[in-house]
């Protein structure tokens, strides 16, 4: 699902800018590398996973419109890409 700051902050009943602050405070990451994080994490599921997901459909089913964009973040947050994760993690 898309989840977006304004979302998010409307659910929490917040600004866009106090919720930022919020969550920062209390997490010490920012909303948006909390959630990059979660959607590397959701894709390391779907990578060790038996299934016949190929590398771009798990970065879509894990919230990345962008194959590029998955690949950046991915190794930004596992240091490796998802490729050689999926083969020193898979079956």
């Amino acid at each position: 699902n898309n989840i977006s700051l304004n979302n998010i902050s409307a659910v929490a009943s917040m600004t866009k800018n106090a919720f930022c602050k919020y969550f920062k405070k209390r997490t010490n990451k920012t909303y948006f590398r909390f959630l990059t994080e979660l959607r590397v994490e959701n894709a390391c599921r779907l990578l060790v996973a038996e299934n016949d997901f190929s590398i771009s459909e798990i970065a879509e089913k894990s919230g990345f419109n962008n194959i590029s964009n998955f690949n950046r973040q991915f190794k930004a947050v596992k240091k490796t890409t998802p490729l050689i994760f999926k083969k020193h993690h898979g079956l």
